[in-house]
């Protein structure tokens, strides 16, 4: 029988804290990461002498707090003399001073506009350090004197067949020639087709990518390029709205109705909000590109805070009907066959899948699992599946009649698919979804099936492009459903060639087909604007979102209305809820006008670090959500 060794465990050793007998007559002032909310005020530190030189703005720390040593970030030196009484930082983590005075500034403002610990919004503008990539790098960048000019604020829409990302890599070239640019995008793929677009048309032009697809070594290497002061166009995502771009001139933000540039975790900053305030607090440029703007840009552009450029074009944009729930109605065939005879067609469908629900095809009962999920079909050869907790129904039958015959609810994607390519046998079918996302196809006759953001590139634009069942892209729940609506549907159609048309499947009095037409969102965001004033919504008003357990929420929401009687709140405030959003939990929102806004987020702030001296949950709240649904 083999003999088997007990385990050895290796000795870990705690090094011990180095002694320092000077100390420099300046200490320095950091923001702690100590992970508890209530303290996220600034704490002064001795600097030791030999330390001295290292301790600048922006430098990582670790420093004694209470019985712990924690990390910190210096943010600056005070002129008076250090306190004797004062502890002493332990070390300099990294020499490297990774965020700027204009940096550490933003996070402070921004911590107040989103009822944030700075921690964590230096925590999302860092990247992780990677010691050995320090050890190899050179900072030694040649100083550049700051020049401005007068700052721009331009919201440029796309035209019909243009290509968004060699434009944007012309637009950010013509800017870098007067200093600094950033370029921010919604995700991954954006960020690759535009450093493609630089090798293409700019090969010689300087770049760094800030995205998360790149490995921990060259994120890190590349912030260090940024942070020592490289002079490069930066690219990247959502957390580079953070990025500290050498002598910063003009900020770019493409498509910023994403959902993308939200941050997920609590308090929910988002990357347009902070392109805003850069733009206003550092006085640089401001230019948002897309195809139509959200109704934040739209108010501002109302407001003549934002210009509009724009070229003037024409797009020949059709509607059709629906009478029965057909797929396509009779009258658009004509057109498709006479596109496809040319080339490729683009169909943009709403969702993807197969089947989003399914009902008795005899008595027309919804179907629905034991657990009272909704149950849906995958794909035309799957059994019907349930979408809570996914059990597989082999042998389905109506739990009312007894009948074994499914009506399938929601078309998807695939089901698309099978449709389209009996409507039009012999052309070739083409998907681009979920996964398997193409980024070009062949401009031979073909029909290209793809769902909201993923449709590929034709050389030369499509024929046609058809936008299957649109009144689904407006008639989802939640707040940002036109919003969202207007930017699929544009985007889509920008695919479209000189000759080629729009084909809607809608109503004919619905105004997106006008809007199109005129290659104006305005038609429609004004009129989403003026709804929005008249219910008291955002941009209009302010938005925090609090989710809590149903029983303590139900306590909260009572507490918000005891404050807005007592004049805690502003007058403007609105409590609405506790409503359930899942089982034994429940969401609180709260709309305040924009003018009285910082006084609620302010309450909001001291009452998680209320809750946080008491040693209660942390409470989870999101301010100025994507949605409210």
């Amino acid at each position: 029988m083999v003999e088997v060794k007990p385990l050895r465990l290796k000795a870990q050793k705690s090094k011990r804290e180095a002694s320092y007998s000077a100390f420099s007559t300046s200490p320095v002032r950091v923001l702690v990461d100590t992970g508890i909310f209530h303290l996220d005020q600034f704490y002064d530190y001795l600097v030791p002498a030999e330390l001295d030189h290292l301790v600048q703005s922006g430098v990582r720390l670790l420093v004694p707090f209470g019985s712990r040593t924690v990390e910190a970030i210096a943010f600056d030196r005070p002129d008076a003399s250090a306190e004797k009484s004062l502890k002493s930082i332990h070390s300099v983590i990294s020499p490297f001073a990774l965020l700027n005075k204009e940096i550490l500034n933003l996070i402070l403002n921004c911590a107040r506009r989103w009822a944030s610990h700075p921690y964590d919004l230096i925590n999302a503008a860092l990247p992780p350090r990677v010691a050995s990539v320090e050890k190899n790098f050179n900072s030694n960048y040649p100083a550049e004197d700051k020049t401005k000019k007068n700052p721009r604020r331009v919201y440029y829409q796309f035209s019909p067949g243009e290509d968004e990302f060699h434009s944007l890599s012309a637009m950010s070239i013509k800017a870098s020639k007067s200093g600094g640019v950033l370029l921010l995008l919604p995700d991954e793929r954006d960020v690759q087709g535009v450093i493609e677009s630089f090798a293409k048309n700019y090969p010689q032009e300087s770049l760094i990518r800030l995205d998360s697809s790149l490995s921990r070594s060259d994120r890190y290497a590349n912030y260090l390029r940024v942070a020592s002061g490289e002079k490069a166009i930066v690219v990247g995502t959502r957390s580079a709205a953070f990025a500290p771009v050498r002598n910063l001139q003009t900020i770019f933000i493409h498509r910023e109705t994403s959902e993308s540039f939200y941050e997920i975790r609590s308090p929910g900053w988002n990357a347009r909000d902070i392109s805003f305030m850069r733009s206003t607090d550092e006085d640089v440029s401001l230019v948002i590109t897309g195809y139509s703007p959200s109704a934040e840009v739209a108010k501002l552009i109302e407001n003549k805070w934002i210009s509009v450029t724009s070229k003037k074009t024409k797009v020949l944009a059709l509607s059709f009907q629906q009478q029965m729930g057909e797929l396509l109605p009779n009258r658009i065939f004509p057109e498709i066959r006479e596109a496809l005879r040319n080339g490729a067609v683009l169909f943009m469908t709403p969702r993807k899948g197969y089947s989003s629900a399914m009902s008795c095809a005899k008595c027309r009962n919804e179907a629905h699992c034991e657990c009272g999920g909704k149950l849906f079909k995958g794909s035309a050869k799957s059994d019907p599946k349930c979408s809570l907790c996914s059990k597989e129904y082999f042998e389905w039958k109506c739990v009312w009649c007894g009948a074994d015959k499914p009506h399938l609810l929601g078309r998807g994607s695939e089901r698309f698919a099978e449709e389209l390519g009996r409507a039009f046998p012999g052309v070739p079918v083409i998907a681009s979804e979920g996964d398997h996302i193409l980024s070009d196809v062949s401009p031979r006759s073909s029909i290209v099936i793809a769902t909201p953001g993923s449709a590929p590139n034709v050389d030369g634009g499509y024929f046609a492009v058809v936008i299957l069942e649109a009144d689904r892209y407006f008639s989802q729940i939640d707040m940002r459903a036109h919003e969202r609506a207007r930017a699929q549907i544009f985007h889509a159609a920008s695919k479209v060639n000189s000759r080629g048309k729009v084909l809607i499947v809608i109503d004919s009095s619905h105004p997106i087909t006008a809007s199109i037409a005129r290659w104006s969102p305005s038609i429609l965001s004004m009129r989403d604007l003026k709804e929005r004033q008249e219910t008291n919504f955002p941009p209009y008003f302010r938005a925090i979102e609090i989710s809590a357990q149903s029983s303590e929420a139900v306590l909260m929401a009572n507490g918000f209305k005891k404050s807005l009687l007592e004049g805690r709140l502003p007058s403007s405030t609105r409590v609405l809820g506790p409503s359930i959003t899942t089982i034994g939990n429940s969401k609180i929102i709260l709309l305040v006008d924009t003018n009285d806004a910082h006084i609620v987020i302010e309450f909001i702030h001291e009452f998680g670090r209320k809750r946080s001296l008491a040693k209660k949950s942390a409470l989870k709240y999101r301010v100025d959500p994507y949605a409210l649904t």
